[in-house]
């Protein structure tokens, strides 16, 4: 009896791939004020500005108060804020920049909801605890790395 040979008319394995994210996108800026380190001392030194700001903040559904708490100033001179000096741009450049690395993982709900949930590798923090600071900020770069990578605890 001759074998018979099955053919598969689909493929295998579907492939789920989320869309990429980035700053650029995030922060609604030209890709020339950001792809090389030079230009982003120049972006962050002419500081960016409040549409920069308001596409982050509606895009991470942070309020003032959380944003105003990872950048260093209060919630009001926040409202009030039309250009971002060099530290707050450069704060904000991070953000964004995290939040493309974790949008584009986890899609835009998941990584919500994630920044919102203690974690134990964190020391049962959260997420968001950690925004305030650049170390923090590298802190849940690595992580969702490891997480990319299947890197377990």
């Amino acid at each position: 009896m001759a074998k018979k040979t099955l053919k598969v008319s689909e493929p295998v394995a579907a492939l789920y791939q989320k869309a990429k994210m980035s700053v650029e996108d995030i922060l609604r800026l030209d890709l020339a004020d950001l792809d090389e380190p030079l230009s982003r001392v120049d972006t962050f030194r002419s500081g960016l500005d409040k549409s920069s700001f308001e596409s982050f903040k509606a895009l991470s559904g942070l309020d003032y108060e959380t944003l105003a708490d990872a950048l260093g100033v209060s919630a009001k001179t926040l409202q009030r804020k039309e250009v971002f000096d060099t530290g707050q741009s450069e704060k904000l450049y991070q953000l964004a920049d995290l939040y493309a690395i974790g949008i584009t993982y986890f899609g835009r709900e998941g990584f919500r909801r994630w920044m919102e949930r203690p974690l134990f590798t964190l020391g049962n923090r959260t997420p968001l605890d950690l925004i305030d600071v650049s170390t923090g900020i590298d802190l849940l770069k690595a992580e969702i790395m490891r997480l990319q990578h299947g890197i377990a605890i």
